[in-house]
Order: structure tokens, then sequence, then C-alpha cells
């Protein structure tokens, strides 16, 4: 951070300056050509800046004067730039034109009848210090409790003379503060406003971090831009605020030496905005001009800082709220890849949800049916354009059904229903997405036989129990599934589903929790990969089909007599069923175990279908 040093200026003893100057600072009188306003600082482009401390009359100062350059953090090089006039030190030392000197500081100057001193803004003398003020207390941070809450009775009177119709208007006009900063962008700009229309100052800025300096983010009223940009805020004040965390203002009136005559001089106050952790994220500053001490102008109150920290408070809340927003904004977008946007909402408010815990669950596996054989002989284009439309279409179906679209393994979905919120019915849902699957299915196919040169097919397998729900992926990247065998049970049983030859396939878990509106018939018991136990398996029927009862019947009745190794009387019953209903997968799949066995007749026998492969 660049070096500044607070430098003040007298006149018969008077003060008539008192600004804070970036290093290294030049001193001389007026320039007609640049146009100069008396002390007022002008930067100069290889750094520090020139300020002009009399009249362009005043011949006693020369136009360049003098230079103040730092050596280091305590000691400085005085040069004498002018042609003719001297420099006269505190020590009675005479700079002749054209030397230097290098001295301590603080460092008291003698220009003409012009009296300068300069000072650090770092670690300051007693007498100095009584220029700033601060709050006993921090200012609050955005969720915690007021103290004012403790203590109801502000006492606003002995903080200053309170007139009853002042504070309401104060108070209208800051509560459409406050509410702007959650409804506008541009709310930074309000608060500058504020700082002038409310607290009642002559200038007001917002002051945020830019790496380990502050910046102006906004300023009021526009027309003093040029003042904003020459006038940066002061050091000495903005250390104080970022170290203790209160409001802080600077009050020149407290100095010991007549005040009569202030021109240039600047009254101002500083409020830290912090956010949750207690850090200053932006800074509130106003400036009171006190050359115009003769209309009634006055320093910055005890009462005028407390409605400030009022101010940086409601702005820190409003700061504290768009981001809690935009996060939830965020986590939100990201929660509607794998959640309808109803519960996406609700998990971006409840995020507490999301924690890892054991629930009752369904889950569906979803593969497309001779999809590797298909694609080998399809472009990567048109194979890209092919399942993005079935993968959509089977997403739609789980989400229609308020379920959770946990991930894609090429061209599987895998969903689940009953968490993050609580579904009662969550094996009921995930049967109708499923069955809704199967009707998108004959659209799926109108769209792409043509250029599959094959029908489409889908194999769906649905298991209900209890899984470890919670955020399966990383920290890097989210995602919310189960974990456990009720997840490996219902891959297999998708995969068994191809054995059977069936669209779609549940287990006994998951049609135990089905109410008696789905049609299902008893496939038999299947042995699958890594899984110990068999397998009770079910075929879910699609309403309205016709001869369902009929088929699941017979079915049923043939499934009987082949556990009961009765393999004549399930092959003639099976028969019969395949000749009416040619294209019924599991009877036929059935009907050639029964042949089998009947023609081996092995020793052993294990109803179980072992399939063989996943």
């Amino acid at each position: 951070m660049a070096q500044t040093w607070m430098v003040s200026a007298y006149n018969d003893r008077m003060l008539s300056m008192l600004k804070e100057c970036p290093a290294p600072v030049e001193f001389g009188r007026q320039s007609s050509r640049a146009g100069e306003e008396l002390f007022h600082p002008i930067p100069q482009s290889e750094g520090g800046c020139r300020l002009a401390i009399a009249p362009i009359d005043d011949l006693t100062i020369s136009r360049r004067h003098a230079r103040v350059e730092p050596v280091d953090s305590e000691r400085v090089l005085v040069q004498n730039i002018s042609e003719k006039n001297t420099i006269s030190f505190e020590d009675g030392f005479q700079l002749r034109p054209g030397r230097e000197r290098e001295v301590t500081l603080p460092v008291v100057l003698k220009l003409g009848v012009k009296v300068l001193r300069v000072e650090s803004t770092g670690p300051r003398e007693e007498s100095t210090l009584r220029l700033i003020q601060s709050l006993e207390e921090p200012t609050l941070v955005p969720g915690a409790e007021s103290r004012w809450a403790r203590s109801a009775n502000l006492n606003l009177e002995a903080a200053g003379t309170v007139d009853s119709k002042g504070v309401f208007d104060w108070l209208r006009v800051m509560i459409r503060v406050l509410q702007s900063a959650a409804t506008d962008t541009d709310f930074f700009q309000k608060g500058a406003q504020a700082i002038v229309e409310v607290v009642g100052l002559d200038m007001g800025r917002v002051l945020t971090r830019d790496g380990d300096d502050w910046k102006t983010a906004s300023f009021f009223p526009l027309e003093e831009e040029e003042y904003e940009r020459t006038n940066p805020p002061s050091r000495m004040v903005l250390s104080r605020v970022i170290e203790e965390k209160k409001v802080t203002w600077f009050d020149p009136m407290k100095m010991d030496e007549d005040c009569s005559s202030l021109a240039g001089v600047t009254s101002v106050v500083a409020a830290p905005v912090r956010d949750r952790a207690g850090e200053v994220i932006a800074i509130l500053y106003g400036e009171r001009r006190l050359q115009a001490l003769m209309t009634g102008a006055r320093p910055v109150s005890r009462l005028e800082a407390m409605v400030l920290e009022v101010l940086a408070v409601g702005l820190a809340g409003g700061l504290a709220r768009l981001e809690q927003e935009h996060a939830a904004l965020a986590l939100q977008t990201q929660f509607e890849q794998f959640f309808t946007p109803e519960l996406a909402r609700s998990l971006a408010e409840h995020p507490e949800l999301l924690n890892g815990r054991d629930m009752e669950i369904t889950v569906l596996f979803c593969d497309i049916h001779g999809f590797s054989r298909i694609t080998r002989k399809q472009p990567p284009a048109f194979t890209m354009e092919w399942i993005q439309d079935v993968l959509s279409t089977i997403s739609e179906c789980v989400l229609s059904s308020q379920g959770v679209l946990v991930d894609y393994i090429g061209d599987e979905v895998m969903a689940m229903w009953g968490a993050p919120t609580l579904q009662p019915d969550h094996a009921e849902r995930a049967c109708y997405a499923a069955l809704d699957m199967i009707a998108a299915l004959k659209c799926l196919d109108e769209r792409w036989r043509d250029r599959l040169g094959e029908p489409m097919g889908l194999g769906i397998g649905i298991n209900t129990g209890i899984a470890r729900v919670g955020n399966t992926g990383s920290r890097r990247k989210f995602k919310y599934g189960p974990l456990g065998d009720t997840v490996n049970v219902a891959s297999r049983v998708q995969g068994a589903a191809k054995y059977f030859k069936s669209s779609l396939v549940v287990t006994r878990a998951t049609r135990d929790r089905l109410g008696q509106e789905f049609q299902l018939r008893r496939l038999g018991a299947a042995r699958v990969v890594n899984i110990s136990d068999p397998i009770e398996l079910f075929e879910l029927f699609p309403p309205n089909q016709p001869d369902a009862s009929a088929v699941i019947q017979s079915y049923e009745e043939a499934l009987t007599a082949f556990e009961n190794r009765e393999f004549l009387t399930a092959s003639t019953i099976l028969g019969r069923l395949v000749s009416s209903h040619r294209t019924d997968g599991p009877s036929f799949a059935l009907l050639a175990r029964a042949i089998a066995y009947y023609v081996d007749q092995p020793e052993t026998f294990d109803p179980a279908f072992r399939l063989p492969g996943k």
C-alpha cells in the first residue's frame, strides 16, 4: 500500500488546511495554466500529488516551491525546487534553492508566510488521535443479535438534537434504501446516495476491496466525480475502521489550534460493512466540507455516525441476502439437472435434506435394447442425436412422477424415488414412470425406426429397499444418489429383463408396495451375478392390455407346474399360450427351460433361473 501523509497548513497560526495526501508531495502556489484549486491535491503521473497552498498572487511562495518524498517509513527528503525562495525548518535551518535535506517525520516547514506540518498517517501522537473517534462496539454482522435488542432505549437525545419529523422522514428513506438492497442491482449507488440524503453529508462513497487496497464502487453526487477522483479516502480513517471494525469519524474541530478558518478541511465518517464471518467487505464513507462552516455546516456528529452504522448494517444484510440468493440460485440450477424445479427450489433453501442418511427408496434402471449392436452400424453424430432424444424422453417420465435423475451411464438411466423428501408411494411413482416410458416408446419408435432399420425396445428393472442416500459424487462434482444392495439388485433386475424377454420387471419388494390397480405376473425366481440369494421377479403390464388377465393366469399355472418339476404339464400350458400370444417373451423363455429340463431330467433341480450374465 502506497505511503500517505497528513498535511496541515497554517496561516498566522490558524489552521487553513488539513489534507491526507499520497507521497511524495509537491507544494507551491496556484498555477493559472493548470487551473488549480487551493488545497486540492492533484495526482501526478509519476505518483504522489501536487498541492497548491497559496493563491496565484502570493509571490512569497513559488509555483513549484518544495518537494517532500519518503526515504523510509520514518524519514523524508525535503527538496527546494524553487529558483529563488528558501524553505525554513522548525530548528531555524534555511534550505536554499536547489538544495535538499533529509529529516525525520513529523517535519515542519515554512514557505513564505505558510507553515506546513507533514506527518505520517501511521501510529498517531495523542494530540492527533483525538481527531478520530469511534463508536464503542464493532458494527454488527448479518444475523447477529443486535445490542439494541438488549437495550431498546437508544437515548438519541443524548446523541444530538432530535426532530421527530426528521426522524420519521429519515426512517422512511432508510426503509426504501434497505428494501432496494433486496431488489436493485445498483444498491451500492443507493447506499452512496443515502449517505448524502439520509445521513445528511455532502458526499458519499461505497468502497470495496481491490486486492490489498480499496476502490470507490459508487459515489454521490455524480457531478462531483472530479473531486472523488482527485481526493482519495483517508487511509488513516480506513485503517482504523478495518482494524477495529467500528464506525469511525474524523473531527478536525477538536484541534487545539484556532479553527475559525477551515478552508479545505474535511470532516469524514466511515462505517464497515461486514459479512457473516465478520470480515469487512465494504465501507460506507461520507464527507462534509467544512469550508461551508459560515453557513451552518458542522463536523460529523455522533448521531450521524450512529445513523451511518444502521445503514451499513442494512446494506450488509442486503449483501448477505443477495449472496444467499445467488448461491441458492446456483445450487437450484445445479439441482435442476437431477430434480424437478419445485424440489430443486426446496433443496436450495434446505440443503440439509441432502445429507447422507438411510432411507427406504425405489430405484429404477432403464436401457435401450441392442444399443451397442445398433451404434456399431451408425455414425457418431447419428448416435448422439438418437441417444439425446431417447434419454430426454425417459428423463421427462422420471421428473413427471417427481423422481430424481441419479445418473446417465451410456444408454442407461438411473432414477430414484423416496428421497431426498419422503414419498410414501415411492414404489408406485417409480412404476408409473416406467409405464410412461413404455407408452412413450411407440412415438420414439415411429421417429427412429426407418433410420435404425429395426424397432426400438427398452429394458427396465425396479427394486425397493433401504439404501444410504446422499452425495455419491465428490467435492468437485455433485451427484445425489443411493448406495447399497438395493441399488445393485435393481441394476441386476434390469439386466434380467432381457433374459426373461420382458420390458419391465420388478422385485417382490416393489410388488408388495403396489396397489391393486397394477397388473403383474410372477415370473419366478432368478439368480443374478454377485447376489447370493435368488430374487423373485414380477412383470408389470401396461394398463388396459388385452387378455392380460388370461395371460397372467395361464403363465402362473405353468410356472407353478414347472417349480413342482411337472415339466410336461408346464410345457403343454406354455405351448398353448405362445401359440395365441406370439410376442409374449416370458412364456417363450419359461417354455425353453421346461423343455430342457423335461428332455435332460437332471438329478438336481433349481427352479430359480440362473442368468448367464448381467
